[in-house]
């Protein structure tokens, strides 16, 4: 058996997707589980970014930051990297779907799950998307998350990895977002903002709870389709990224962001994984997979999705 097959051995049946009827309505919310799978990673943003976790201040919209391990970085919330990988996430699920239904997926949604779907206003709550992100409606029932992410900081100093005023490259002028496109344009009409560079990396980790083949693969797929829609303030045109998987393994990890980020300085972070020098935490004893063999898990998304949409029915 090679290390992908041993990898499969251990996730949950996908039949724990399968949304069961709770207080007469259809709930994706599986059995829990002891399993568990990390996925660890490096995304290096490729255009501007502008991580903010704020409304901004007047005119001027700055990058979050904190003092950290000797540097002051650019931080990047888990809620704005969950919120835009839930969204790709349901992308790829509804083009799934079409392929092999060869209807809309709003049909399909409504035949299966009982409701058609709005995010973020109206959840079925009973979908592989819900089941992996977590679903709330007050009062209508509720699914907990399955995915668990971390809050991630740049590498780099802020000094030399984000545009801010007083640096070489000033900061960013943009139009307001409640411009009246029928006034002529101003001063007024403008605002600056900060920005992080082209080439600032940023270290992740993002855990799965009772993890399916195909939890995993669609999220493998979902984080390149995020990156391209961009992360962010003004993700339409800002914050993309190339991410670089560089390890998904079954267990908890016995590192964090923070060991990443001092491995990172030390400019050892790639090769300690390139040589396979970090562990995991499980009882079944840990597969972890790295390189081309994190590609190939991402290969058997079809097979999985195939396998979850006739267990469907």
């Amino acid at each position: 058996m090679n290390t992908i097959d041993s990898f499969a051995k251990q996730m949950v049946p996908v039949d724990a997707l399968i949304p069961r009827l709770v207080n007469k309505r259809r709930v994706a919310q599986p059995v829990y589980t002891r399993r568990v799978v990390t996925i660890a990673g490096l995304k290096t943003a490729k255009t501007r970014f502008l991580p903010v976790s704020h409304e901004g201040h007047g005119i001027e919209t700055y990058v979050d930051k904190l003092e950290l391990l000797g540097k002051t970085r650019a931080e990047f919330i888990s809620r704005k990297l969950k919120g835009i990988e839930r969204r790709a996430h349901m992308g790829l699920f509804r083009e799934l779907v079409e392929q092999r239904s060869g209807d809309g997926w709003q049909q399909f949604f409504a035949a299966k799950f009982d409701k058609e779907c709005t995010i973020p206003d109206s959840l079925c709550i009973a979908c592989w998307n819900c089941s992996l992100f977590g679903g709330l409606e007050a009062g209508k029932g509720a699914t907990f998350s399955r995915i668990r992410y971390f809050d991630t900081y740049s590498v780099e100093d802020a000094a030399d990895c984000i545009a801010m005023e007083g640096g070489e490259e000033g900061m960013g002028i943009g139009n307001q977002v409640y411009e009246d496109v029928n006034k002529a344009r101003g001063a007024e009409t403008y605002h600056l903002y900060e920005y992080v560079k082209a080439g600032t990396r940023f270290p992740f980790i993002t855990i799965i709870e009772s993890p399916t083949l195909l939890d995993v693969a669609g999220y493998l797929h979902a984080v390149r389709r995020a990156d391209e829609h961009g992360y962010g303030k003004y993700s339409a045109n800002h914050g993309k990224f190339d991410t670089r998987f560089l390890v998904v393994a079954t267990g908890y990890p016995r590192f964090s962001v923070l060991d990443m980020l001092q491995w990172a300085d030390e400019g050892t972070l790639e090769s300690r994984f390139a040589k396979r020098e970090v562990y995991f935490d499980d009882l079944n004893g840990s597969v972890a997979l790295f390189g081309d063999e994190v590609e190939a898990l991402a290969g058997k998304l079809a097979e999985a999705f195939d396998e979850y949409y006739r267990a469907l029915g």
